[in-house]
């Protein structure tokens, strides 16, 4: 498996422990290799593939008009690494696909929309080519269900749940790519789950005075009974506009998160495919 970061912050190195992922696709775990695309990098590997050799490259790549052109084609930045990735989806070792799965981790909503309506645009728009050569092969993988699933990351908040609607309508309407389910991630326990727990919460939280060492308590429980109301609504309001599978991660309470506590957040992964699968 090749999970194809776009621009990411370091967070996956961090929690396999492994050395920091970077522009070079690297093994950080038995089956598992990862890479951070980046701009530049991508259009500098699309570069050699296309070119073939450095020193061509180097002369034309690296040229100052030229790169003053290629910095403004628009979206070019972004089609290099959606055409990097579709790329490594045709890699193969002997008579087997280099990867048998290819995920691309990709950036914000608004990004990833444009990011993804690409290859259909140069499509409409360029003489027939290399360049649209390519992109029809990557628009056939986008709207191939056999092929591309999309999971839909969110929180149960305004703005994430605002922007995860608006992905999966174009995702659905406009992009033509299957979405297959919704993570909906760091979601609060529900720790006042009856009426008695919650009555014997509001006496605490409405006493004069609380014995010593009970104020901190009651005030964190106020904080995670607030934010779990939130949650509430926004899960609400994504079942009505997202009517797909839905996974819920629970929030960790740490800062800082390693292997054993993400198994915390596999686990529910793992239930919803079984239980897809099984359906």
């Amino acid at each position: 498996m090749l999970l194809a970061h776009v621009r990411c912050k370091r967070k996956l190195d961090r929690l396999l422990g492994c050395p920091p992922i970077n522009q070079q696709i690297q093994q950080v775990d038995e089956r598992l290799w990862a890479v951070n695309m980046t701009p530049e990098a991508s259009i500098r590997e699309i570069g050699m593939m296309v070119l073939r050799f450095r020193s061509v490259y180097r002369a034309v790549m690296e040229n100052r008009l030229v790169k003053y052109f290629i910095k403004a084609i628009p979206a070019l930045a972004e089609y290099s690494m959606l055409g990097k990735t579709w790329y490594h989806t045709t890699e193969t070792l002997g008579d087997r696909p280099k990867y048998d799965t290819v995920i691309l981790d990709g950036p914000a909503t608004g990004h990833l929309i444009s990011m993804l309506r690409i290859p259909q645009v140069i499509l409409d728009i360029v003489p027939h080519g290399p360049l649209t050569r390519d992109a029809a092969a990557a628009q056939q993988l986008l709207a191939d269900p056999r092929a591309t699933q999309m999971w839909i990351v969110t929180l149960a908040e305004e703005m994430p749940v605002a922007e995860a609607i608006d992905l999966y309508q174009a995702a659905r309407y406009d992009l033509g790519i299957a979405v297959d389910r919704l993570i909906v991630n760091m979601v609060y326990p529900n720790l006042l789950m009856t009426p008695e727990s919650r009555s014997a919460f509001d006496t605490l939280r409405s006493a004069d005075e609380l014995p010593l060492g009970l104020q901190p308590f009651v005030e964190d429980l106020d904080v995670i009974a607030t934010r779990r109301a939130v949650n509430e609504h926004y899960l609400g309001r994504l079942a009505e506009k997202i009517p797909l599978p839905r996974v819920e991660l629970p929030h960790l309470f740490t800062e800082r998160i390693d292997r054993t506590k993400l198994e915390n957040l596999v686990a529910p992964l793992g239930a919803s495919l079984k239980a897809t699968s099984n359906g």
